[in-house]
């Protein structure tokens, strides 16, 4: 039980990816909010960790809203205390080709993936900052390895994810606060991946595998390992 008595918040932890971390803290004795904008996908997650026998709350956001979030956050504090695990895991698919791509389209994704990462990351440090402390996991994509057509937006976001964390991690290690990415190192089997890369259907990594390498980033102490992008499936290999 390496969190026990810890706060977490999953941002997108209604399915995919964002489930899977979800769990694997309430596994490990944290006790999860779980947020996404789909309520009832979120209170399946919430049930899914109560029935391993967890603690976990569903509390819907728009994590593009700083309105939201800000009311997010102050409840998650009033009701539970300190938020000191952090899970930036909201995102959206959207497959078109540049030419073919809005500008709603462009900001639904942009905004949700790398706004939104900021919006709720600032909202949460405070708490972390007065606490002496904490750990933000941003999750990332292989970039090397998804450079592919019609993902314009997704991938332009998923940079910008990339640069913030290693900036984060400077502005904040003196507080404390491990700011680190994570990426599953390939394409996963979530309800995402089978809607727009078709194509793919072998190779496909389980959402589980993420689970493990989400709960060690969230254990680490003050001060140590932050600003670097870690690859689930190359760290599971390394450890098996």
């Amino acid at each position: 039980m390496q969190l026990a008595k810890k706060i977490a918040l999953v941002t997108g932890g209604g399915r995919g990816l964002g489930r899977s971390m979800a769990m694997a803290l309430a596994h490990e004795g944290a006790t999860v909010v779980v947020a996404a904008r789909s309520a009832d996908e979120i209170a399946e997650t919430a049930w899914l960790i109560e029935e391993q026998g967890g603690e976990a709350f569903a509390l819907p956001v728009d994590v593009r809203d700083s309105a939201q979030v800000a009311g997010l956050v102050a409840q998650v504090y009033e009701q539970l205390g300190t938020i000191k695990i952090l899970i930036n895991s909201a995102g959206v698919g959207l497959r078109a080709p540049i030419t073919e791509t809005s500008e709603a389209q462009w900001d639904l994704v942009v905004d949700t993936l790398l706004k939104g990462t900021f919006l709720v990351s600032s909202a949460v440090l405070p708490q972390m900052i007065a606490a002496g402390g904490g750990n933000i996991i941003n999750v990332g994509a292989p970039l090397e390895r998804i450079v592919t057509p019609g993902f314009a937006a997704y991938y332009a976001a998923k940079c910008g994810v990339d640069g913030l964390t290693r900036i984060m991690a400077k502005d904040l290690r003196r507080h404390g606060v491990n700011v680190n990415t994570l990426h599953p190192g390939g394409f996963v089997d979530t309800q995402m991946v089978r809607a727009t890369v078709p194509e793919v259907r072998t190779g496909l990594l389980s959402p589980d595998e993420i689970g493990r390498v989400a709960v060690a980033l969230a254990s680490l102490p003050p001060r140590s390992q932050t600003g670097q992008t870690v690859d689930a499936h190359t760290w599971q290999t390394e450890k098996d």
